[in-house]
């Protein structure tokens, strides 16, 4: 049985471990301790301002850099789409900075653009799949040759209606536009037919945690439904996507990955994606299909000069 002399010593015990703690911290141990703490802190402290200062030339390389693809821009596009007129669609998340320094670009070499529309995320949302399938039907017959899945007609009705004029082109607007949650919105209505489309997507999102980073779309999303819809687009009309390729889930990235016949070009947000826009443009036109930039799948960092 547990008795009174048991707790005495118990207490005892306690405080003498508190009272030759308080001895050593006060004592031998407070200078090797302070010093200890003071060090990490120290190192702690060099380290961020390393980190900082590499950050810094990092950002200036990169400006350099930039300025530097730029102003070589102004002697390499002049001239590389003369007399060609391109439409631009916009992927849902795609930046406006990133569709901005595109379209100068196309405009630096000699091309006019024609308008800006804007693809929706029912041309990829899982639970539309099956209305698209249906929808398609009503797109074929406005169309020479079908594809043979719905995501890949409505691609194909999608560049009739930009680079064609007529009533066939006029219907299959109307019926990319119609219904509360249509397939397009018309930014900039088209001055004319296009020559050539250029589609403009988002950048890769991080995630939260580190985690690879995802493209920023739902998960109601269907990367294969782009896939074939662009595949459709290309199909139609000479078609360049810019995208990223970072991640998996990114458009440009599933379309190498499927080996898709559409020319590609990554890093969109940098000046080398929109400086290789026109030229992948240009390349494409004159039958050469690539994908450009310094991600997977890519097949060359800037499609060839050829003017």
């Amino acid at each position: 049985m547990i008795d009174f002399r048991y707790h005495l010593v118990s207490l005892i015990s306690v405080f003498l471990a508190l009272a030759v703690g308080v001895v050593l911290g006060a004592g031998p141990l407070q200078n090797s301790l302070g010093t200890a703490l003071n060090d990490q802190v120290t190192s702690l402290r060099a380290d961020r301002n390393d980190l900082q200062t590499r950050l810094e030339q990092t950002e200036a390389a990169v400006n350099d850099r930039d300025a530097y693809i730029t102003a070589a821009a102004e002697s390499l596009l002049p001239g590389a789409l003369k007399d060609q007129r391109v439409a631009v669609a916009v992927l849902p998340d795609a930046e406006s900075g990133d569709i901005d320094a595109v379209v100068t670009e196309i405009e630096t070499a000699g091309a006019t653009v024609t308008g800006r529309v804007n693809l929706t995320g029912a041309w990829a949302e899982t639970s539309r799949e099956s209305f698209r399938s249906t929808y398609s039907g009503q797109f074929t017959p406005y169309l020479d040759t079908a594809a043979t899945d719905g995501n890949g007609i409505l691609g194909q009705g999608l560049a009739v209606a930009l680079t064609t004029e007529g009533d066939s082109a006029t219907a299959l607007m109307e019926l990319l536009t119609a219904s509360e949650t249509p397939l397009v919105t018309v930014d900039a209505q088209p001055s004319g037919t296009a020559t050539m489309i250029v589609v403009v997507g988002p950048r890769t999102v991080a995630t939260a945690g580190g985690s690879e980073p995802t493209a920023a779309a739902t998960p109601e999303q269907d990367l294969t439904a782009w896939t074939s819809a662009l595949t459709g687009l290309a199909s139609a009309a000479t078609t360049v996507v810019v995208g990223s390729a970072d991640a998996q889930a990114d458009v440009v990235a599933a379309l190498r990955t499927a080996e898709a016949p559409v020319t590609t070009v990554d890093s969109v947000g940098q000046a080398t994606a929109a400086v290789s826009a026109p030229l992948a443009l240009a390349a494409t036109a004159s039958g050469t299909l690539g994908n450009y930039g310094f991600d997977a799948g890519a097949d060359a960092v800037m499609p060839p000069v050829s003017h």
